[in-house]
């Protein structure tokens, strides 16, 4: 079967790298240049980890993350109000790490084409797609399209035109800094620092052994976010959380706000289903889950692996996809019901609310 696939994140490599070892033909596209060297970090949890390594990406070495043991819940002065354990084998990893050992498990004859966007879909009379246009102009046909472009995904607009728009979750501001001495400090240890009235809080996340990922969430009606220009970011940044504990005024100091990043996540229902003939979506593309899950990366790993075992069982195309569809909506919802639990718990005053793990 040949499969083109549109998005060159961690769904769209990880399904090329599962299509491929089930004997099928893949090609990616991506509408970013080397869009594998952006980005900053996340957890992976355990069954994400395994998935991986079961289709040989191997997150050892140069690529292996930092092993999380304890989630750590402080206020904004440093006190510890609660620890909790992580589940055993989770990690901090780098975006680039992760990205970068996806490319290297990439079988080498799976051509990954860059600035090469989707721009629209061609339907058939039965709903199948006939042909794929990029943005260059180039016209594409496949047996199976893929759709892994994120939460902005045309495929999935072309599904459902008429969706509602989605509601705008917390915004986050994320941040990457090489501090050994901070990375000494987290240790194993995935810190969180919250206000007492709710609504604000800033994360700290090892990645490596040089580097660590920061991310103020906020409420923000009560904390609307700023441009996304540097100088902007770091006065808004430096007024909500700069005078809270330690490490937190030194790493904001050696931080480099033209490269934070402002994200806005999205609150979405999931899509009644994720296909439609031929056409197909994983990742964020089918199901945006919220940052409080920390299951986004793992999700979207394990749509590939579901895809690529059911594609590749005794049944035809339609049926394959159905089924995907099914399970995977089945297995998604209760992570989008969780993540809305832990975003209200997020925004909730301190003193009115137990400590929770922040991972559906």
């Amino acid at each position: 079967m040949d499969v083109a696939i549109f998005g060159a994140g961690v769904a769209g490599l990880m399904t090329a790298i599962a299509m491929r070892a089930n004997g099928h033909r893949c090609r990616v596209y991506e509408r970013q240049r080397k869009s594998h060297e952006a980005g900053m970090g996340f957890i992976l949890v355990p069954a994400g980890i395994e998935r991986l390594k079961k289709l040989g990406v191997h997150l050892t070495g140069p690529f292996s993350g930092t092993v999380l043991e304890r989630y750590v819940c402080r206020n904004s002065a440093g006190k510890i109000l609660q620890q909790k354990l992580m589940p055993g084998g989770s990690r901090g990893i780098r975006r680039r790490d992760l990205m970068a050992a996806l490319v290297s498990a990439l079988p080498r004859d799976v051509p990954l084409t860059f600035d090469a966007a989707l721009q629209e879909l061609e339907f058939g009379r039965d709903g199948s797609v006939t042909a794929a246009r990029l943005s260059s102009g180039v016209r594409v046909t496949a047996d199976l399209y893929v759709g892994a472009e994120g939460i902005n995904s045309r495929a999935r607009k072309a599904l459902f035109p008429d969706s509602p728009a989605p509601a705008e979750a917390v915004p986050e501001m994320v941040g990457l800094v090489r501090s050994a001495e901070t990375v000494r400090w987290a240790g194993r240890n995935f810190n969180k620092f919250h206000s007492s009235r709710g609504g604000l809080a800033i994360g700290i996340l090892p990645v490596d052994s040089d580097h660590l990922v920061w991310y103020l969430q906020v409420d923000g009606q009560r904390f609307p976010p700023p441009g996304e220009t540097g100088c902007e970011c770091k006065t808004y940044v430096e007024e909500l959380v700069g005078h809270w504990a330690k490490p937190i005024p030194h790493m904001l100091a050696i931080s480099d706000f033209s490269r934070v990043h402002l994200w806005r996540p999205i609150d979405l229902d999931l899509a009644p289903r994720f296909h439609q003939g031929n056409l197909v979506l994983v990742g964020d593309a089918a199901h945006p889950l919220l940052p409080f899950t920390s299951q986004g990366v793992s999700s979207a790993i394990a749509d590939a692996v579901m895809l690529a075992q059911l594609t590749n069982a005794q049944h035809g195309l339609a049926q394959a996809l159905a089924e995907y569809s099914r399970q995977r909506h089945e297995q998604c919802a209760p992570f989008v019901a969780r993540g809305r639990e832990l975003m209200e718990h997020f925004l909730a005053p301190l003193d009115r609310k137990g400590i929770v793990l922040p991972i559906a």
